[in-house]
């Protein structure tokens, strides 16, 4: 695998993976007043998990393409 396709399916999971962490965060943030969070809270949730997401991946995928 070259690395433009290692980081291009990278930043596609990096980018994936904000959007479902900030869907389902706003949901579980909406749908629960107890928990006492806003909802808009969630854009720090994908914020986090966007970068952590890319890099992992980033990782994964240049580790995988090595042993082959």
């Amino acid at each position: 695998m070259t690395f433009k396709r290692t980081l291009m399916l990278s930043v596609i999971v990096g980018v994936v993976g904000g959007l479902s962490a900030y869907v389902l965060a706003w949901g579980l943030f909406t749908t629960h007043p107890e928990l006492g969070m806003e909802s808009v809270r969630a854009r720090g949730v994908a914020m986090w998990v966007s970068p952590i997401a890319f890099l992992g991946s980033l990782i994964y995928f240049s580790a995988r393409s090595r042993t082959r």
